[in-house]
């Protein structure tokens, strides 16, 4: 199980402390972490001085894995100008001379919640740049249409993680929205793995409802983060006040699982 986190704050001195803490905290909970220091790898330069002096300190904690971001302007981008973003990221650690420098996949931003054959030839060669790559780690590839594709015509074979919502509070809980997520991996046949939900917007809301939110956001998917913070374009740019209340709330009910699985009698 895993948090996904757009790590979108700049690493001024102790910014990313509560990551930190709570990866610390929670050694048995998963952090993937998205770096998007130049709205992608920084093409043509170096990251400026507090990432190249901040990135290697995630290499301290066993449980964070890092991800680059690459945006496709839902494929209106050049498909070369996005392989071009995805070597840069590979080649991160041989320019830093910093292996601790290296990410552990790519995270594609905007990507076409419609299918399009045109489109999955052009995420396909988004998929083979990662799949070929040196230095990408584990070679995670993440899509973030920020909305549920078809059921049937999509992209999710082309990916380890798929975004299925990236949304408001609000607009979760609607009845509708909240019933098509609750299906979603019943009616593509997938596990729940490989999905994320991202919530933002969250409101000054009871801890209880943080709590029932975690559940069911953990029972669509298991990569999931919520954000308190509302204004927009701002949603991840800094860590929400609720951030240890869910981080905590999502980590206890990851163990509770656990441990009711270790105690099912086998069959």
């Amino acid at each position: 199980m895993s948090i996904l986190l757009p790590l979108y704050i700049y690493p001024w001195p102790g910014a990313w402390d509560p990551l930190y803490w709570e990866a610390n905290k929670n050694p048995t909970l998963n952090f993937n972490v998205i770096l998007n220091p130049c709205s992608g790898p920084c093409m043509g330069s170096l990251p400026e001085a507090p990432y190249i002096s901040e990135i290697p300190r995630l290499r301290d904690y066993p449980n964070i894995k890092t991800l680059g971001y690459v945006a496709t302007n839902y494929t209106n981008k050049n498909v070369d100008s996005v392989v071009a973003e995805i070597r840069q990221w590979d080649s991160w650690p041989a320019l830093m001379n910093d292996p601790r420098m290296a990410v552990d996949g790519i995270f594609f931003d905007e990507i076409p919640g419609l299918y399009h054959w045109q489109k999955h030839d052009y995420l396909s060669a988004a998929t083979a740049a990662v799949q070929s790559s040196q230095h990408l780690g584990e070679k995670l590839i993440v899509h973030n249409p920020g909305t549920l594709p078809d059921y049937t015509w999509n992209y999710l074979d082309l990916a380890n993680i798929t975004v299925i919502f990236e949304d408001t509070f609000a607009h979760f809980i609607d009845a509708a929205t909240f019933n098509a997520l609750k299906d979603f991996h019943v009616l593509t046949n997938s596990s729940t793995s490989a999905f994320s939900i991202m919530l933002h917007s969250f409101g000054n809301v009871p801890d209880e409802l943080v709590t029932w939110t975690v559940t069911q956001m953990k029972h669509m998917a298991e990569w999931t983060f919520a954000t308190n913070v509302a204004e927009v374009g701002e949603y991840w740019h800094s860590f929400p006040t609720i951030f240890d209340l869910f981080i905590t709330r999502y980590a206890r009910l990851t163990s509770a699982e656990d441990n009711a699985d270790e105690k099912e009698p086998s069959r």
